[in-house]
């Protein structure tokens, strides 16, 4: 098989793969966080605005609440103090990317991933696959994408629509992985350059490893998601500092 392709650029992928576009607010918060000297009250404007927004604000600015009943903090602008400019990037680009993941894995795989809360699941244990992307320019970080070989492999299989013994190799299921990793990163990257925060996508690294650690580069912000389905589960790590330069 040969080498994964570079990552089309936003209009291809959303056009490809059929991604929702990412919402006008989100995209005015992010432009406004990447100027670096963005007023609070701005940033709180926005996402008072939006629903979706303030819920994921509260719900990462509370994370040991069980339900919004439970919630210390109650107001944006009290999340914003509490987990920093920095986290807002995230905060507004990490929903759009998971609802990417869903969707890619959906039309792609034929696997319906559910979202859950990362501490509702079992780490992996032993060998897992990694996949991973990095991208480097106004803004840096990277995106990781988690799984068991046998998940591996039956994604590889769903993809070639191969039966799993048909595979030849190792390295044939690592391809594949390294092109589902670059639509992943793909697509946050595109919303990355589309806020003005251009950066270019390394090739996918595909490895086998036992280190489930996160990775944080300095000055980074780092979010873990976890998938499940019937046929397996899926952690996806998201880093970024969107002050590279």
């Amino acid at each position: 098989m040969p080498a994964p392709a570079p990552a089309p650029p936003a209009a291809d992928l959303a056009k490809r793969f059929g991604f929702d576009p990412v919402s006008e607010s989100v995209m005015r918060l992010t432009q406004l966080v990447a100027r670096r000297d963005a007023v609070a009250g701005d940033i709180a404007k926005i996402i008072s605005q939006d629903k979706s927004l303030t819920r994921r604000l509260l719900r990462t600015a509370n994370p040991r609440a069980e339900s919004e009943a439970d919630y210390g903090i109650t107001t944006v602008e009290a999340g914003l103090a509490r987990i920093g400019m920095n986290w807002v990037l995230l905060l507004a680009m990490a929903d759009p990317v998971m609802r990417a993941v869903h969707k890619t894995f959906a039309t792609m795989c034929a696997i319906d991933l559910k979202q859950l809360t990362v501490n509702s699941m079992v780490p992996f244990e032993g060998e897992h696959v990694l996949g991973e992307v990095r991208f480097s320019g106004r803004a840096t970080g990277l995106v990781h994408l988690r799984m068991l070989p046998a998940a591996a492999t039956l994604i590889a299989a769903r993809l070639l629509s191969l039966p799993p013994e048909e595979l030849g190799s190792p390295s044939e299921v690592d391809d594949v992985i390294g092109e589902l990793s670059n639509i992943v990163a793909g697509n946050f990257k595109s919303n990355l350059c589309d806020a003005k925060l251009d950066c270019k996508l390394s090739p996918p690294n595909i490895t086998r490893t036992t280190d489930f650690k996160l990775q944080k580069p300095s000055g980074n912000v780092v979010e873990r998601a976890g998938f499940h389905a019937p046929e397996l589960d899926l952690f996806v790590d998201i880093s970024v500092n969107p002050w590279s330069e």
